[in-house]
């Protein structure tokens, strides 16, 4: 039995992984040469939630591009949602939280109420959408705590009226100090690099230890993962062999198994060279998800029969995403949260990896290796040269 429910749990995380991967280069060829960041997890989950109150078409394309198959999967989506919340639970690292908002005078149904609090640990609250900038306030001011203040107006009063029937949210928090620091001495300036030509003096941190590495030549980049302590979650960075080669990169990441990457990589005695950096990143998700087929949860046709009592069509009219990150000598802190509102209509003896041109970055959850959160750093902004150069007087 112990077989077959970890042979779920790696289907689910593939499931999941695919998503992430397909969501992002979706996300990130809207954004071209911008740093970029969403947690996948985040929006994986809060759209599951709401596909567990879906129907028809719906929730067929809803299990479709969320990479679940068929609406016959809900029960084991369900039940897979339920062990990884569980599991995140003992992470003092991070930080998951689900809640739905519902309209005043309205009731979620029983059966959606009860996977919503089991098997996402959420829970419902009644406000009053037709004051949208109370109901906002209200909202925002939950996500902001679930988040070490991180994600800040996630929601805008106007995307709430007297129509909103139900808002989904989701926010993830992490906050993980390095197994092994870096020494804030040895952080100076160093290029990285914008473009063939044209590079930027940037607050680079340094430290030599023995870390899991491997240049997947074949492949075009090498790889690195760095581990925080007492916590399971991992960051890998990929670095494009090529100065510019983050968008070939990017272009094979849906070919490429996270999990089966880490299992190919060796700890030895690397050198590493890692800029600072810090990434603030919102983006409305109706477009991307529209375009990898969930259009119909947004028209007038969306099917959710199982969300609410009252017998009224209802449709979503928004999803937002909201992440962060920064990375430091001490460690990272990574914090995102999703809203859908519906309503209703090589290796040398002396290693070096130096990310001094743009990489990729994915911090992974666990021996299962599932995608929290993944972005890209394709520039770094003159606050930040600012102050290595401030470093470099003192």
């Amino acid at each position: 039995m112990a077989d077959s429910s970890s042979s779920l749990d790696a289907q689910f995380v593939a499931q999941s992984n695919n998503f992430a991967t397909k969501l992002y280069q979706r996300i990130s060829a809207q954004h071209a040469g911008e740093n970029v960041v969403i947690s996948p997890f985040s929006i994986s989950a809060c759209l599951s939630l709401a596909a567990m109150g879906a129907g028809g078409l719906t929730a067929e394309q809803m299990y479709s591009v969320l990479e679940y198959g068929t609406p016959d999967s809900k029960q084991t989506v369900a039940n897979n949602y339920k062990h990884l919340l569980a599991r995140l639970s003992s992470d003092s690292t991070v930080n998951v939280a689900n809640k739905i908002y519902v309209m005043q005078n309205y009731a979620v149904k029983s059966a959606f109420n009860a996977i919503a609090t089991d098997s996402f640990r959420s829970e419902a609250e009644s406000v009053n959408f037709a004051d949208g900038a109370a109901a906002a306030k209200n909202i925002n001011g939950w996500v902001e705590g679930k988040t070490n203040n991180k994600i800040k107006d996630l929601i805008s009063p106007d995307a709430l009226d007297e129509l909103t029937r139900m808002v989904l949210v989701n926010a993830v928090h992490f906050k993980g100090t390095w197994t092994y620091q870096f020494d804030p001495t040895l952080t100076r300036p160093f290029p990285f690099w914008l473009s063939e030509t044209e590079s930027r003096d940037v607050p680079m941190m340094n430290i030599k230890k023995h870390f899991a590495y491997n240049n997947f030549e074949e492949l075009g980049f090498s790889a690195l993962e760095l581990t925080y302590g007492g916590s399971d979650m991992t960051m890998m960075l990929l670095l494009p062999n090529e100065r510019m080669g983050l968008g070939a990169l990017e272009e094979k990441l849906s070919t490429l198994n996270l999990a089966e990457l880490s299992s190919q990589m060796h700890k030895q005695e690397v050198e590493v060279f890692l800029p600072k950096f810090k990434v603030e990143f919102t983006r409305d998700l109706n477009e991307d998800l529209s375009a990898l087929g969930m259009s119909r949860m947004f028209s007038d046709s969306a099917e959710f029969p199982d969300l609410l009592e009252q017998n009224e069509p209802l449709k979503v009219s928004k999803v937002v995403h909201k992440a962060f990150i920064e990375v430091n000598e001490e460690g990272t802190e990574a914090a995102a949260a999703t809203v859908a509102v519906v309503r209703v209509k090589r290796a040398l003896i002396r290693l070096k990896v130096r990310f001094d041109h743009p990489f990729l970055y994915v911090l992974l959850m666990g021996t299962s290796r599932q995608t929290a959160f993944i972005g890209r750093v394709a520039k770094l902004d003159q606050s930040d040269v600012t102050q290595a150069n401030r470093h470099e007087e003192l």
